[in-house]
C-alpha cells in the first residue's frame, strides 16, 4: 500500500494519509503523492482527509527537514506551499477530520482544507518556534485568515499545543465531535448535494488575495444561467 489511501462514494472522496508509524508525518513526496491521487480520482463535491492510525499528522518529517539546508530547504518549503496552494483552490468542498494531532504542517495541511473537525482531545498547533523553526507552508497567512491577526500571534509566538476546544473558540476548528472522521463523512453526504457549479465560484472568489466585486458580478451573471440555479430557483418559487 502507498503513502495515500483513498475511499470513493457518491459524490464524495475519502482521502486518507497512510503513513501511522510516523504519525502521518509530511515530506515533499508524500505531498506530492497526495496530489496525484487527488487529481487522478476523479470529480467530487467533497473530499474528506484524515490520517491512519488515529493521528492526523504530525506535521513535516524532522529527519527529512535536518538533512535539508540552504537551497535544499528553500525547496522544502515551496513544494509544500504550492501543494497547500493547490489544495486551498481544490475545486471540491474539503474537511479535515482531525483525530490524535495536528501539529505544525500537520496543522497547515488542516488550514488549507475548507473546514475542520475535530475532538476536544485532539492536540493542536504550529509548534514550528520550539524547534527555532518558522511555518513554512502558508500556515501564517491561513491562520491569519481563519481565525484573524490576533489568534494567528498567539498560536505561532507560542507555539502551544492546544487541545480541540481551544483551538475550536480560538476559530481555527469549525466543529468539535468524539468521532471527527464519522461526523466529516456525515457533513459531506449534506454537502455533497450542493450544486458543484456554485462551489466552485464560491471557492474561487473567496480564494482571491484581494476579493473581486467585478469578478463576482460575472460569476453571478453566469450561474443565474445554469440549468441547476434555474430548475432550483422554479422549484423554490413553486413551494
Amino acid at each position: 500500500m502507498g503513502l495515500v489511501n483513498i475511499r470513493k462514494g457518491e459524490g464524495i472522496l475519502h482521502l486518507i494519509l497512510n503513513r501511522p508509524e510516523k504519525k502521518n508525518a509530511l515530506f515533499p513526496d508524500f505531498l506530492k503523492e497526495i496530489e496525484v491521487a487527488m487529481r487522478s480520482a476523479g470529480e467530487f463535491s467533497v473530499m474528506i482527509m484524515s490520517g491512519q492510525g488515529g493521528f492526523f499528522s504530525a506535521g513535516g518529517d524532522l529527519s527529512v527537514m535536518l538533512s535539508e539546508g540552504g537551497e535544499r530547504g528553500m525547496e522544502f518549503s515551496k513544494v509544500g506551499n504550492e501543494f497547500m496552494d493547490f489544495l486551498q483552490n481544490y475545486e471540491a468542498i474539503t474537511i479535515a477530520a482531525i483525530e490524535g494531532g495536528a501539529y505544525g504542517g500537520g496543522l497547515e495541511l488542516a488550514l488549507s482544507c475548507d473546514m475542520r473537525v475535530a475532538s476536544p482531545h485532539a492536540k493542536i498547533g504550529l509548534t514550528e518556534i520550539n524547534l527555532g523553526l518558522l511555518p513554512g507552508w502558508g500556515g501564517l497567512k491561513r491562520i491569519s485568515k481563519v481565525a484573524g491577526q490576533g489568534a494567528a500571534r498567539y498560536v505561532a509566538l507560542t507555539g502551544k499545543v492546544m487541545d480541540g476546544e481551544e483551538a475550536y473558540r480560538l476559530g481555527l476548528v469549525t466543529y468539535l465531535s468524539d468521532d471527527p472522521v464519522k461526523f466529516s463523512e456525515n457533513l459531506a453526504i449534506d454537502l455533497s448535494k450542493k450544486p458543484r457549479e456554485s462551489i466552485r465560484r464560491i471557492k474561487l472568489l473567496l480564494g482571491q488575495d484581494e476579493y473581486s466585486s467585478e469578478m463576482e458580478e460575472k460569476m453571478f451573471g453566469e450561474i443565474l444561467n445554469t440549468p441547476s440555479a434555474r430548475s432550483r430557483l422554479e422549484k423554490f418559487l413553486k413551494k
